[in-house]
């Protein structure tokens, strides 16, 4: 088997979406790509419901496109020789799913993850189905987790893909500006709790009801904040080295220190 990279370059595609406008979406993507990522990358990571936004009254229209966008984003893999992450909006059936696509560098789409916990407040359950499979894939043989908003505020997720063996968790987003503070907490939160990477995009700019702060970034095994985007639209970088997960692990050995089997899950009082 292949060994796993000893580093990786991460693209953040930090943007605002327009509502229910697939084509212009993708062509504010391109233009961001074409702007600003002027060197190589392992991996492109996407806001959440990039192409589409929660356009909710019409899902049955627009995710007729995705297939479509789809393929441009496998296209663009491929001619770019970089992953590229994401969700969008996948009809299968009557139902409806917020989706992480994971392409690889050859353009092939090597996850797919549902997201797990739909936003009650938003009114997520009424129009979208939940996941119900906790899902991983690789990046240059490394492997990654892969989370969609509102999982941040599920620890268990985090700590279950980092059992797995994730060493980096890739997370997309729409994370409002009232909620901005716990956004930064909670991800400095799953990186040092899991000594693993996280690498997160947020949407950036006006909602119809809710302004997005944009506030993406890549964060160490120790919790520290490696890459912290300007609040502009725009592409990213930074490089990962996993030499420093190692070290986080082997100075305070915290997998090997859990007591799994003391721990009991009860529903709260």
């Amino acid at each position: 088997m292949n060994q796993p990279a000893a580093g990786l370059t991460i693209s953040l595609l930090q943007m605002n979406v327009s509502l229910g406008r697939p084509e212009q979406n993708l062509a504010r993507v391109k233009k961001l790509l074409d702007r600003d990522l002027r060197s190589a990358t392992d991996l492109i990571l996407l806001p959440e419901m990039w192409s589409t936004g929660y356009d909710f009254p019409h899902f049955s229209r627009l995710a007729g496109s995705t297939p479509k966008l789809l393929q441009e984003l496998r296209t663009m893999a491929r001619q770019r020789s970089a992953a590229i992450g994401g969700t969008m909006l996948e009809q299968d059936g009557e139902k409806f799913y917020n989706t992480f696509y994971l392409i690889g560098p050859g353009g092939k789409i090597v996850s797919r993850y549902r997201k797990i916990h739909l936003f009650s407040l938003m009114n997520e359950p009424d129009f979208l189905s939940s996941g119900e499979e906790m899902v991983a894939g690789r990046i240059k043989n490394v492997p990654v987790g892969l989370m969609t908003c509102y999982d941040l505020r599920f620890p268990e997720l985090g700590r279950q893909l980092a059992l797995r063996g994730a060493r980096l968790l890739l997370i997309s987003a729409q994370w409002p500006q009232p909620r901005a503070e716990h956004w930064q907490a909670l991800l400095k939160a799953r990186a040092i709790e899991n000594q693993l990477f996280i690498a997160a995009c947020n949407r950036i700019g006006q909602g119809t009801e809710q302004i997005f702060p944009g506030l993406s970034g890549v964060y160490d095994p120790w919790g520290k904040e490696i890459l912290k985007t300007p609040r502009r639209q725009g592409v990213f970088s930074c490089r990962l080295d996993f030499r420093e997960l190692q070290t986080a692990r082997q100075t305070i050995d915290v997998f090997a220190d859990r007591r799994p089997d003391v721990y009991q899950e009860k529903q709260p009082r």
